[in-house]
This record gives C-alpha cells, sequence and structure tokens, in this order.
C-alpha cells in the first residue's frame, strides 16, 4: 500500500495593501520659504503701522508703489535669469540708456509709440548683447555684465551728458504718475501685476519655465535631454533688457525728465530682492512667488523708513543685511541636515 507524500501548503505571500500617496498641503512653488516671508510681510506691515499713522494710508501705497514699479519690474526677469543660473548686473544701465534714448527720440520729434518702440529695442539688444557673449564665448555672465554695466552707462553720458530731457508728452507722464479713476492702484501697477503673472506661469506652469529649471540644474543633463542651453539663455537675458528697457522708460514718464544717471545703483537691490526671494545663487531653485514677497517686504520697509527719514546708507545697510541672511541661512539648515544625516 503506497502513501501519499503530502507536501505542506507554500506560506501566502502577505496581502499588499495598497501605499497611500502623502500629497504636498501646499503647491512646490510656495513652501517654508514663502511661508516665512509672508510672515515678515505682515510683520513689517504690522509694525509699520503702529509706528506711523501715514504708513497704511491709500495716499502713502500709491507713491510709494509709483515710485517702485521700475524697480519692481527689473525684479521679475532677474528672477528667471538666477533661476537658469546667471546673473544680469547691466540692468540699471539699460534702464537708463532706454530712458536716454526714449527722451532724445521724443526731443527729435518722433510720436510716443515709435520712441517706445524704439527704447524697447535698445532695451532688447542690450540683453541680447549680454546673452550672446555669455552664451558664444563660455564667459561668466557676472564678468560679461559688468563690462556691460559700465559701457551702457557710459553709452547714456555719451549721448546726454550732464543734460536732461523734459520734453515728455502728458500722456506718458499721465501714465506714470496717476491712478485708476476712485482707486489708489498706479497704472503701471496693473503692468506689473499683467508682466509678473505671466512670468510667473510660464516659469511654473510652462515648458520654457521646466527648461529654465532644468539648465539651471545642470548645464550638461541639459544638453544631453535635448535642451537648447544656449536659446534658452539668450532669451532669459533679452527678456531682462526689454523690460529693464520698459522700466526705465516707465520711470522717466514718472519724473518727468530723462537723464543719464537714472536707475543708478538699482541692479544691487534687484539682485538682493531675488535673493531674499528663496532664488539660489547657483540656480535651479527658486519661484516668482517668494520673490515678489521678497519685493513687497523691500518696499515696505523702504516706505517705513521713507517716513522717520532714515538715511539712505542705513536702508542700504538694512537691504544688505536681508539679503546676507537669505544667503547664510539656506546654507545653514543644508549643514544640520547633513550632519543629522551623518549621526542618524
Amino acid at each position: 500500500m503506497s502513501t501519499a507524500v503530502q507536501t505542506p501548503p507554500l506560506p501566502s505571500a502577505p496581502a499588499t495593501e495598497p501605499v497611500a500617496r502623502t500629497r504636498r498641503a501646499l503647491p512646490a512653488w510656495f513652501g517654508g520659504w514663502e511661508l516665512a516671508l509672508v510672515a515678515l510681510v505682515i510683520a513689517a506691515v504690522v509694525a509699520g503701522s503702529i509706528a506711523s499713522p501715514f504708513f497704511a494710508t491709500g495716499q502713502n501705497f500709491a507713491i510709494t508703489t509709483a515710485g517702485a514699479i521700475g524697480l519692481a519690474l527689473m525684479v521679475v526677469p532677474m528672477a528667471g535669469l538666477m533661476v537658469a543660473g546667471e546673473i544680469d548686473l547691466s540692468v540699471a544701465s539699460v534702464f537708463g540708456l532706454a530712458g536716454v534714448t526714449f527722451g532724445m527720440t521724443l526731443d527729435a520729434g518722433i510720436p510716443l509709440i515709435g520712441a517706445l518702440l524704439i527704447g524697447l529695442v535698445v532695451g532688447a539688444a542690450a540683453g541680447f548683447i549680454n546673452g550672446w557673449l555669455t552664451t558664444a564665448f563660455g564667459l561668466p555672465s557676472l564678468v560679461v555684465t559688468v563690462g556691460t554695466l559700465g559701457l551702457y552707462r557710459g553709452i547714456a553720458y555719451i549721448l546726454l551728458e550732464n543734460r536732461s530731457i523734459s520734453r515728455i508728452p502728458a500722456e506718458w507722464a499721465a501714465f506714470a504718475q496717476s491712478n485708476v479713476p476712485g482707486t489708489y492702484l498706479p497704472y503701471p501697477l496693473i503692468l506689473f501685476v499683467v508682466v509678473a503673472v505671466a512670468a510667473g506661469v510660464i516659469l511654473h506652469r510652462g515648458g520654457f519655465g521646466r527648461r529654465v529649471f532644468a539648465v539651471g540644474s545642470s548645464v550638461t543633463a541639459s544638453r544631453y535631454s535635448g535642451i537648447r542651453v544656449r536659446l534658452v539663455k539668450r532669451a532669459l537675458f533679452t527678456f531682462s533688457g526689454a523690460v529693464a528697457a520698459l522700466a526705465g522708460m516707465i520711470y522717466t514718464g514718472y519724473v518727468a525728465s530723462a537723464r543719464a544717471d537714472n536707475g543708478t545703483g538699482l541692479e544691487l537691490t534687484v539682485i538682493a530682492i531675488v535673493l531674499i526671494g528663496g532664488v539660489s545663487m547657483y540656480g535651479g531653485r527658486g519661484s516668482m512667488v517668494g520673490v515678489i514677497l521678497a519685493l513687497i517686504l523691500v518696499i515696505a520697509l523702504g516706505s517705513w523708513m521713507n517716513l522717520f527719514f532714515v538715511p539712505t546708507n542705513v536702508q542700504n545697510t538694512v537691504i544688505g543685511s536681508l539679503m546676507i541672511a537669505a544667503v547664510v541661512v539656506p546654507a545653514l539648515i543644508l549643514l544640520a541636515r547633513d550632519r543629522m544625516r551623518r549621526t542618524a
């Protein structure tokens, strides 16, 4: 009688439970740094309102905003450039050169629209030259734009010397200086919002924006991925020059005078705002929302200090301190995380 050998049943594999996907409570372009900036903006506005009864008024908002539109516009393209790992120190010089060109063409009898187009072409050409020199010869943009900073400002002085042109059309001066009827919103603020929102959507939601972040993260990997790195960088530099020119012409209308020294020194404030906004100085990381929040913070602090007649050098010290903190704090956070991983 044969006995059947019974094999023990194989252990059944444990049932796999579906892994719950964790969702970010906040979008990728709004994180801890942006939350900290929101807190700082609120603190600055509350403190300014308590310190001065004139701070949180519609009139102060209108005056401060109208005067800062030129600075605000230049911040937008600088954010994209620095995300791509580049920098443009010549923006304030393009700002001044475009204003001079704008004033001289108006003084020569060219209609307003024609003068605006010529100014934009001059700015875009200046930005393209920056991009071409950087990408065609592999030069650091820091070195290139330090050189063109002096070149473009020098051309402005050659064209206009120490003279000023006050022949600004009334309609352009009204656009740069006036508010939307019944509100405290300056007309140029609407233009800035359009430019900033469009740039933010392209940077964070568009295919070009993904290429910008890729280039800032790794140029080599971007090239192997088929991204035309030179084209991306030249487009960013050209956009930066065109927007700086627009900002310079709006400022010319705001002060009703074209001068070769308009905008001198603004490039450092622009770069400081972008760094305070959380854009990495090494490229590949940052958000337009953070940059706009940093812009609001710097403008609010500047308005507060102006109301108390704080000297310009002290204001520059405050902005410089914020910029250093924006660079040092992320480095300290990364260092702390690295040490925690080593000890774990």
